[in-house]
């Protein structure tokens, strides 16, 4: 009785550490995917172009966040001058796409600022057709793809607008559809809106006029219809940016480039190593798993035949001694796959640290659907493992002779 009480517990602990291991890989999986889509989408653009010449007086100390160019007098920490403006009419676009290792162009436009509940939260027109950065921000923070229309926009988490509020800005009104989570950057002041809204906001007024809406401050409007104050540029994976930056240069003559680093590239290479190291062992666990289940199932059998033979005796049926066989293994496989999901979540909680300390990436937690087809996928594994690594011994017990498992039961 104790050797058998034994097998139970190290079959509990076989399924425990793969369903465990499958279940906290695949959090982690999804979670540093989205974490390093969140890095890059703060981190913006791989280059950045802006309308030449440039003031003499640039301070450029960091850039992490999709660009914008603010005033002066604008607290950010990106480049910090006053805006110019270009015209484009999406032919610089056309032809920035076309050069090799460019994967993505997209115009943005500073409008302006208006000040909400003493805050200072700049305008941001974009163009919600080619960005990269906004857009795949709010999908990577969980809120799914979010589709603008004309007046509507997506804001910071600190400019004191919430969602479905509407925001007045002279003769503009948008209607928030979205907020980002927090950032730490720039973006939390920002109001993002199409930037054909914004050309339609200026086609009806006199350049550098100001408009002032209630309670705002006055903004000089200072672009025209079809102008930009920035391009960004993303790389395509394994372009080099000064390649592909001295192959823009030779090719327009208005912009000056500027190089972002990004370095959420390199944690995802490693972060989707271990992920894939992780899988893979699960996958070494869970043959050596069916096969240790197997063994120690034919043990168990080997031990009962007396009892089985007993069973066929009184009338049992094959399929009966099957389904008894299966039934204990099934329950078996439910409690170490139960067990797995709690080991599982302790990894989790020791993973977030590691990730954090050696990465420097903040773990995003999953979905609640996410969590819910894990762990229903975790428990079918388990039961899955443990029925197939039954079947033999189940078919074996089922076959035996009634007469000789009783005279050779021990």
């Amino acid at each position: 009785m104790s050797a058998a009480r034994v097998r139970t517990v190290i079959i509990i602990i076989a399924v425990a550490v793969v369903v465990g291991l499958l279940f906290s890989t695949l959090v982690i999986e999804i979670g540093v995917r989205r974490s390093t889509e969140l890095g890059s989408a703060r981190l913006g653009a791989d280059i950045l172009l802006l309308p030449s010449p440039l003031p003499n007086l640039i301070i450029y100390i960091q850039w992490k966040d999709p660009v914008f160019i603010a005033p002066t007098n604008t607290t950010a920490h990106l480049v910090y001058l006053r805006p110019r403006y270009i015209d484009d009419n999406g032919t610089l676009d056309r032809g920035i796409s076309a050069i090799p290792g460019v994967s993505a162009v997209s115009a943005q436009v500073f409008v302006g600022t208006l000040n909400n509940s003493g805050r200072t939260v700049a305008l941001v027109g974009f163009d919600p057709n080619t960005d990269f950065t906004v857009l795949p921000w709010l999908k990577a923070g969980g809120q799914g793809e979010t589709s603008l229309g004309p007046n509507m926009a997506i804001v910071g988490s600190d400019t004191g607008f919430g969602s479905r509020d509407n925001v007045s800005w002279g003769s503009l009104t948008l209607r928030v559809t979205a907020v980002l989570e927090p950032t730490s950057s720039t973006m939390d002041r920002t109001i993002f809106f199409p930037i054909q809204t914004a050309y339609g906001l200026v086609r009806g007024a006199t350049l550098s006029t100001g408009l002032t809406g209630s309670g705002q401050n006055s903004v000089s409007v200072g672009f025209k219809a079809g102008q930009i104050s920035a391009l960004l540029v993303k790389l395509q994976d394994g372009a080099s940016e000064d390649e592909v930056g001295r192959l823009i240069s030779g090719t327009i003559s208005d912009y000056v480039v500027i190089y972002g680093a990004i370095a959420t590239k390199q944690v995802s290479l490693e972060t989707r190593g271990i992920a894939t190291y992780e899988f893979f062992l699960s996958g070494l666990l869970g043959t050596s798993v069916l096969i240790l289940v197997a063994s120690l199932m034919s043990m168990s059998i080997n031990e009962r035949k007396r009892e089985f033979g007993l069973l066929r005796s009184l009338g049992a049926t094959k399929r009966t001694i099957s389904k008894v066989v299966m039934a204990e293994v099934g329950i078996v496989s439910f409690l170490g796959s139960v067990l797995g999901l709690v080991v599982g979540g302790l990894v989790l909680v020791v993973s977030e640290f590691f990730l954090s300390q050696a990465y420097s990436v903040s773990f995003i937690q999953p979905t609640t659907t996410d969590l819910i087809e894990f762990t229903l996928g975790s428990l079918g594994l388990g039961m899955i493992m443990g029925t197939l690594a039954a079947s033999l011994p189940a078919y074996r017990a089922s076959r035996m002779d009634p007469y000789e498992a009783l005279t050779r039961g021990e």
